[in-house]
């Protein structure tokens, strides 16, 4: 008996965030996969980001910490696919290609995002949830805010700003107006 398990496999992503580090290991038929495995951490990567420009050492303690525990859970399951990407604080980061290489050496093969394929990767999310769909993607994280446009079951234009949920918050606790101001600039 073949289950839909067998035939489409057992899957995980990790997605290294600006907020949290997740980890889902998941099966079955890609439009309503199966979840086998849900994990999550909040390591702030992206608080040192906007503070100094850098992800802070115990941002970067956590995440590495996290990683590696993501790392031993993924080796006692057979999967067909690991696919690792990182997003808006560590592609921001002047020490992101360092952190990006700490994690390599974990074994997990990590790739940063650029703000565009982060936003494909979204509206390529809604299409297969919700098929048919027709209008924008956004995708508000803490760093950044990824916007796609969807259609005909396609993604088209793609666009990434910095303004996820920690740069704004320290935009606004500038000044009065200051908000207004980036996003007319940004636009």
């Amino acid at each position: 008996m073949t289950t839909g398990m067998d035939k489409h496999g057992r899957h995980a992503i990790i997605d290294i965030g600006s907020n949290s580090i997740r980890l889902v290991v998941f099966g079955g038929d890609p439009r309503a996969p199966l979840v086998l495995y849900d994990d999550k951490v909040s390591a702030a990567l992206g608080r040192g980001v906007v503070a100094s420009g850098r992800l802070d050492k115990r941002s970067v303690a956590l995440a590495l910490k996290t990683l590696a525990r993501f790392a031993a859970l993924l080796r006692l399951v057979p999967l067909d696919r690991v696919h690792v990407v990182a997003t808006a604080a560590v592609r921001d980061a002047e020490n992101g290609a360092q952190f990006l290489t700490q994690v390599r050496a974990l074994g997990l093969p990590a790739e940063l995002l650029s703000g565009e394929d982060e936003a494909r990767a979204s509206a390529w999310g809604v299409i297969e949830t919700h098929p048919g769909a027709v209008g924008f993607a956004a995708d508000l994280g803490g760093g950044s805010l990824e916007l796609a446009r969807i259609g005909d079951d396609a993604v088209h234009e793609c666009a990434s700003f910095k303004l996820g949920v920690m740069p704004v918050a320290s935009i606004r606790a500038a000044g009065r107006g200051l908000l207004r101001k980036a996003l007319r600039d940004m636009l």
